[in-house]
């Protein structure tokens, strides 16, 4: 183990963020504040990070309107496996939680760790202007390395730690109060009292919903069920099923998705739905947890581009009961696709674009051979995200289809006739009418933008 002091009058901490970004796989930011000048002076470290297919997250305290909104969402929207959360607490939790303010940087791979911790914020002064102590502890992984991976997830997976992902409100609730903290004039107190209050009002609301049986994780795993899953409630157990075809079949790129047409961007089949599948388990242990059950989940690799990942439900399971109570999945045996009755009369956007996700997680793809080709001018002119649905599945479709309405995609949808199909059915979206977040996997970003800047060049031509 090494033990070193990083200042900023060397630029050694500076050194050391650049360095891990070069050499990890994960990088855990559970910083206080920080600021997109940070991010912006580390930004092609990042985005080559994320392109080598790194893993990022970072947790931030909003309650102090210090962490600026465009950094948050820069790294809640930035190409790659990269989610941001931020931390604040409700009014009850505030008598019971202090304030958010740890300043570390965890950075690993397989078989070493990097933990930066000190005074520094992820901010511009933090990591370049002021005087500043940090310790980087560096090694082989180990019971503290194991210490501050278990304590980086207390705090990304605790109810007030929230994905903003599908909490716009609440990031522009925040950017009123940041923008009104700023400013000198007499009555600035008063106007940030209130706007505090909202904001606290905001994430309060949030956080009680994340308790509430049909939240968004639980329509998450409603989309994964009616996607492909067997359930046994005698047994009271599910499995998810994730499998693939070969991409580039009989190429040399054969099991990997890769485009060179198009993006220079390459990541083999395996490593790609291997991380697909860690973050749908990270998913449903934050709907376990919040719900406060013991159900256990673990994940097998089945063989090739097929994993399933296994529930086994607890006796007391509240998730377990829903889907009992449902009568909407069939006693034992392979779940058919359908849309919930509880997700068609939901009012909530959120509920609806997440029982989506869980669906086009297991269902839907983005390649080149979902684009439309020039033959003419030898170009892709258009990148189309394709969803299967089952053969023969008219009713299915339609209310599919009417979900994808009510969260604002109505152009450049088509679909498949059943009735002239006789294998699965697809709906094809232009790409550029999807949410970020309905995309699902940090690889289809990486390949979009990339996309973006192919057309971009080619139409310059």
């Amino acid at each position: 183990m090494q033990i070193t002091i990083l200042q900023n009058s060397d630029e050694s901490l500076y050194k050391s963020i650049r360095e891990g970004l070069q050499w990890a796989e994960n990088l855990f930011l559970g910083v206080s504040y920080g600021s997109y000048g940070a991010f912006d002076l580390l930004n092609e470290y990042f985005i080559n990070f994320l392109r080598s297919n790194g893993k990022l997250r970072a947790l931030f305290d909003i309650e102090e309107f210090i962490t600026e909104k465009k950094l948050i969402e820069e790294l809640a929207t930035i190409p790659g496996d990269s989610e941001c959360k931020v931390f604040i607490r409700s009014g009850s939790g505030k008598s019971t939680l202090g304030l958010y303010h740890p300043k570390f940087y965890l950075f690993y791979d397989n078989e070493n760790y990097r933990i930066i911790i000190g005074s520094s914020n992820f901010t511009l002064g933090g990591i370049k202007r002021n005087i500043e102590c940090n310790l980087s502890i560096y090694g082989e992984r180990d019971e503290l390395f194991a210490s501050f991976l278990s304590f980086f997830n207390e705090l990304w997976t605790a109810e007030s730690a929230i994905n903003i992902s599908n909490h716009g409100d609440l990031l522009d609730l925040y950017q009123s109060a940041f923008q009104q903290s700023i400013k000198s004039d007499e009555t600035k107190v008063r106007r940030l009292q209130g706007l505090r209050e909202k904001l606290t009002t905001e994430a309060a609301h949030i956080i009680q919903l994340k308790k509430v049986i049909l939240n968004e994780e639980f329509a998450y795993l409603l989309g994964l069920l009616c996607a492909n899953s067997k359930i046994d409630f005698e047994k009271r157990e599910l499995t998810i099923y994730l499998q693939r075809g070969i991409a580039n079949r009989g190429k040399s790129d054969e099991g990997f998705y890769y485009s060179p047409d198009i993006s220079d961007y390459k990541i083999s089949q395996y490593d790609a739905h291997k991380k697909d599948v860690e973050r749908i388990i990270e998913s449903l242990s934050l709907l376990i947890k919040n719900l406060g059950t013991k159900d256990e989940i673990s994940m097998n690799h089945v063989g090739d581009f097929h994993f399933q990942i296994h529930i086994k439900f607890d006796k007391n399971s509240i998730i377990f009961e829903e889907l009992e109570k449902s009568r909407e999945f069939p006693e034992r045996g392979k779940v058919i696709p359908f849309v919930p009755k509880s997700v068609l009369k939901s009012k909530s956007r959120n509920i609806v674009m997440s029982y989506l996700k869980g669906y086009c997680d297991l269902k839907s793809r983005i390649t080149v051979s979902d684009g439309i080709y020039d033959t003419q001018k030898k170009i892709y002119g258009l990148l189309r995200m394709g969803i299967s649905l089952p053969h023969d599945a008219t009713e299915f479709i339609e209310k599919f289809l009417v979900l994808l309405n009510r969260i604002g995609i109505e152009k450049g949808v088509s679909a498949t006739d059943p009735s002239r199909r006789t294998r699965e059915n697809l709906i094809r979206i232009d790409v550029r009418s999807v949410p970020y977040e309905l995309l699902g996997t940090h690889w289809r970003r990486i390949f979009l933008k990339d996309f973006v800047s192919y057309m971009k060049s080619r139409n310059a031509e």
